[in-house]
């Protein structure tokens, strides 16, 4: 017998045992990372194919968000893209765990019809600190930079902050909600330059090189590629994690069997991510 069909039955057998613990109509709030959105929501759907008992709502609003909705319970389980420091951010004694279920990696992007292919890490936080304002200065075609950025609230903007060491944004900086929103945004504007998740990756506008110290002594420049994020060479790759409260939830212990199975990594897998096994 395949070794998934296997693991699908004991996970379906281990299900239907565990939900003779959950009231009936139990509902699972979920709620987070705007970059983990889209893969949730289809995993929030499978989930609830496969049983009737447990009901799974789902909020974006940020890995912070998320991390906030677990420490006043106004949520189950959070979704961050950025690895919180759980005693600095809640204080000691807060009963919070956490669980990566996958590997993604932000994207610099830019306009099809904007020459510039490759930016080195200064060239990234020179734009957005607002020391590069015109992408002649880089190479480009004259024309004032319009960064797009996440709110504060956002895992990806922290990440990307912390990584490129912007600790001042450009005064230019436009905050934008959603990672669609910023594909938009970019696709509709050759001036513009964002970031975004992995899975928001579409062929409506360009992904950027980024500088990797792996290869040689100079360094060399790699594109966002599933292949480049299993070997570990492009440098935005990040862990997407779960935040819970650690007891006896038997709706939470269920959703987090079930990101540990086959049919789950299938989908984690389908937006391009790499599922944590």
């Amino acid at each position: 017998m395949n070794k998934s069909i296997i693991l699908l039955a004991s996970f379906l057998f281990w299900l239907t045992a565990c939900q003779s613990d959950v009231p009936s109509s139990h509902t699972l709030k979920l709620k987070g990372s705007e970059s983990m959105y889209e893969t949730f929501l289809e995993l929030k759907t499978d989930f609830e194919k496969i049983q009737d008992t447990i009901k799974v709502t789902l909020e974006g609003g940020g890995s912070r968000t998320g991390l906030m909705a677990i420490e006043s319970h106004s949520a189950d389980i959070g979704l961050s893209s950025f690895p919180f420091d759980l005693t600095e951010t809640l204080g000691t004694g807060h009963n919070v765990s956490e669980q990566v279920v996958a590997y993604d990696a932000i994207v610099l992007i830019t306009n099809q019809h904007n020459p510039i292919t490759a930016l080195s890490d200064e060239q990234v936080q020179a734009i957005y600190t607002g020391k590069t304002y015109d992408w002649e200065q880089l190479g480009g075609e004259k024309g004032l930079i319009s960064p797009l950025i996440r709110d504060e609230n956002s895992g990806t903007q922290r990440f990307f902050e912390d990584h490129f060491a912007v600790h001042e944004l450009a005064k230019t900086a436009e905050v934008v909600d959603h990672n669609s929103e910023i594909v938009a945004k970019v696709s509709g504007n050759k001036h513009c330059i964002g970031f975004i998740g992995f899975a928001y990756f579409t062929e409506s506008v360009h992904n950027l090189l980024l500088h990797t110290k792996d290869s040689t002594p100079e360094g060399s420049y790699v594109a966002p590629t599933h292949r480049n994020l299993k070997n570990g060479s492009y440098p935005l790759k990040r862990g997407l994690r779960v935040y819970f409260r650690q007891g006896d939830d038997p709706a939470v212990d269920a959703f987090l069997k079930y990101l540990q199975t086959d049919r789950a990594h299938m989908i984690i897998e389908s937006y391009g991510l790499i599922a944590a096994k």
